[in-house]
């Protein structure tokens, strides 16, 4: 198995050199689809103020990404995202409506080895094992202006998006948030990714006042 995985190696580089990134195939329509609906299921969590059950499902590899780059336990973080979520609505913060909209990129991932019955036989595939898609997401959010004379509500409509990933057998999605997110980030998580930002097309990020009425 050693002499297979090294084998396999010599194809991605050569004498340290780069040889070329192994080819990906498009994402069905259905699994992006798919993809949404289980962003949607987050975003009726995060409404309902269920945040521990919204961390529970941020992407595990993620997790252990910043708990190395914090010097903590992964449950450390976890905790951490949960008192941070529950601080914004005792802020005061009041998250009015938030819908996904359609899927707007995604990309195989995850490259390995994975065993599968070929011919009646166990052997060793390689291939991208899980997938990837970005669904924006718009919401609407309220808090009390005091610095305002008179304090009045204002009203901030924020576009961002969640990076929904699932092996691919499973199918179990788990999430990173796109304010988060660049090209850097993302190649933590998977090597075989573009290096620059303008590759991705990310989903755009801003926000805007929205006028009360």
């Amino acid at each position: 198995m050693k002499t297979l995985l090294l084998l396999s190696l010599t194809t991605f580089t050569s004498f340290g050199q780069v040889v070329q990134v192994p080819p990906k195939q498009i994402v069905p329509m259905d699994v992006q689809l798919r993809a949404k609906a289980a962003v949607q299921a987050q975003v009726e969590k995060t409404l309902q103020g269920d945040f521990k059950g919204v961390v529970e499902k941020m992407n595990p590899d993620h997790l252990k990404i910043l708990a190395r780059e914090m010097k903590v336990p992964v449950a450390n973080v976890k905790a951490r995202k949960v008192a941070q979520l529950q601080a914004i609505g005792q802020q005061g913060v009041v998250l009015e409506a938030m819908i996904t909209l359609p899927p707007a990129g995604a990309f195989e991932v995850d490259y390995g080895f994975e065993d599968r019955i070929v011919d009646g036989k166990p052997v060793k595939v390689a291939g991208y094992r899980s997938w990837m898609v970005f669904i924006p997401a718009v919401m609407d959010i309220s808090a009390m202006d005091r610095a305002a004379q008179p304090p009045r509500m204002r009203t901030i409509r924020k576009w961002s998006f969640e990076v929904a990933i699932s092996r691919k057998k499973e199918e179990e999605w788990t999430f990173v948030n796109g304010d988060v997110v660049n090209a850097l980030e993302l190649r933590k998580l998977f090597k075989f990714l573009p290096q620059k930002d303008s590759a991705f097309n990310f989903p755009v990020k801003k926000a805007e006042e929205v006028e009360r009425k």
